[in-house]
């Protein structure tokens, strides 16, 4: 029999009843469409990830881009850390994942290195990669590349290499979809130059009193070391020792001996105020670096002090202590008005100026 309110309230019934599940059906179609957007094998970028809603920050620190340091304006410090790296980032959607590869090459003061980072960003990580890295023509390859992994390619640079040289490098990932691949060069960042350093410069915290020639002990070839002083005495009367009567083994006389001297005196000696103490507490700072190891010179180290006190500046026509002991009695001191270098008892009073080495 027909009945037509019935039918009427079914109809609300289902009504009711579909309007949630087509609500569902049109978000699911709009997501898909989405999905659809980035077709499996297709190359996107950080800021397609951002579009999406993806955040970027999930990614691995190394797919940053980092700064390119200039081969004309920049260069590497000698024995420092800071290489100027450039880096590259590719991303891969295929099916369920999202595979990223990220490179970094720099060059160091000797060697040109190409770091290689594989992960997987989405989707199920098991998926492993075989990742070849060429410099010049000079090939690796990893196979069996977890991801999260970090590979890297280094080779030795030429003898004779310039700043601004060109290296060619290029870097192939396969596995997981369409390779990722890199083709690129780099200019290499020069050595920084050695700073010219001269007798009297202000550098260190003090004057530059001696740098050191060849046949000295300590003396290295290529490289600038010596003898930094005080830029003023720090005493202009004190005594070598602390009352104490004693062989504080301080008997070094030679270059590069008076930091172990003031050592071994103020083991000996204890705290109070004398020579050495006194060379071992001083202390300079300059912007953010602070020089404390500070010692009262050698025998010897006090001479190249003498020879270049005009150049240094700020002596008294006085005597000078020095570390170096001769005996339980004496120590070695230097007259700055003529050089001449004689003992004089530990219980006497001298002038003092402070040194370090560089």
């Amino acid at each position: 029999m027909y009945n037509p309110p019935i039918i009427q309230l079914n109809l609300k019934t289902m009504k009711k009843l579909l309007l949630p599940f087509l609500a569902i059906l049109f978000l699911a179609s709009c997501g898909m469409e989405s999905m659809n957007d980035m077709q499996p094998d297709q190359e996107i970028t950080a800021e397609d990830l951002l579009s999406e809603g993806i955040d970027t920050d999930m990614l691995n620190t190394n797919m940053r881009l980092a700064p390119a340091g200039s081969c004309d304006d920049d260069c590497i410090e000698p024995g420092g850390s800071v290489f100027y790296p450039v880096s590259d980032m590719a991303m891969l959607s295929v099916g369920r994942n999202t595979k990223s590869v990220s490179y970094s090459a720099y060059n160091t003061e000797t060697d040109f290195v190409v770091e290689v980072t594989y992960a997987i960003t989405a989707g199920p990580a098991n998926a492993r990669a075989t990742i070849r890295i060429a410099i010049d023509g000079n090939e690796v390859e990893y196979t069996d590349v977890s991801s999260g992994s970090t590979v890297s390619h280094t080779v030795a640079l030429a003898d004779g290499w310039a700043g601004c040289d060109q290296v060619a490098f290029s870097v192939v990932q396969e596995g997981l979809g369409t390779p990722i691949t890199f083709s690129e060069s780099y200019a290499l960042i020069p050595v920084c130059a050695e700073e010219s350093l001269e007798i009297g410069d202000t550098y260190q915290g003090g004057i530059i009193a001696y740098i050191l020639q060849p046949g000295d002990p300590g003396y290295v070839a290529g490289e600038t070391h010596g003898i930094i002083a005080a830029q003023s005495d720090q005493s202009s009367a004190i005594q070598w020792w602390n009352g104490s009567f004693t062989t504080t083994g301080a008997t070094g006389t030679a270059l590069g001996t008076g930091q172990a001297n003031t050592t071994a005196i103020v083991a000996n000696q204890g705290a109070g105020s004398y020579a050495a103490s006194i060379c071992a507490a001083y202390s300079v700072t300059v912007g953010a670096t602070t020089y404390n190891d500070w010692y009262l010179p050698s025998k010897d180290e006090l001479d190249k002090l003498y020879l270049n006190r005009v150049a240094v500046g700020g002596f008294a026509s006085a005597f000078y202590w020095s570390s170096s002991e001769f005996d339980i009695n004496y120590a070695w001191f230097q007259n700055f008005t003529n050089g001449f270098q004689s003992l004089n008892g530990k219980n006497f009073t001298n002038r003092v100026r402070a040194v370090r080495a560089f």
